[in-house]
This record gives C-alpha cells, structure tokens and sequence, in this order.
C-alpha cells in the first residue's frame, strides 16, 4: 500500500485519518497555530518548541479522543 506524502504534514495528516480514521495523529510544526490551518477533524497540533510535558499530554489527549470513536 502506498501512502501519499503530499506537500506537507497536513496533507500526510489528512491521508492518514482518511485512510485509517481511529488512527490517533498529532502534528507538529515550527508554524504558528494561525497559520496551520485545514488540519482534519481529529488531528491534534503541537507548535515548536515543545516541552517533554507536552508531548505526553498531547499524546493522552490523541488516545483519548480515539478510544471515543
């Protein structure tokens, strides 16, 4: 199975939650909230720099909000 890059994280973000939409997805970017817009429904965003704390609340919130459906 093939997967396409796209252009960017939010295309790859956007093909990963339509070919498997349960799959937890968290995208990081150097950008601004602002400017990181068109994320799909159930992706979650962590601008640079994060901290470790971060990534582990980020991660929580991705798993919970999977197991919900």
């Amino acid at each position: 199975m093939e997967l396409s890059l796209g252009e960017n994280g939010i295309d790859l973000a956007r093909e990963v939650k339509m070919r498997w939409p349960l799959l937890p997805v968290i995208l990081t970017s150097g950008d601004s909230r602002e400017r990181v817009g068109g994320l799909p429904a159930g992706v979650g965003y962590m601008p640079k720099p994060w901290q470790p704390l971060n990534v582990l609340i980020a991660a929580e919130q991705a798993l919970a909000s999977a197991r919900r459906g």
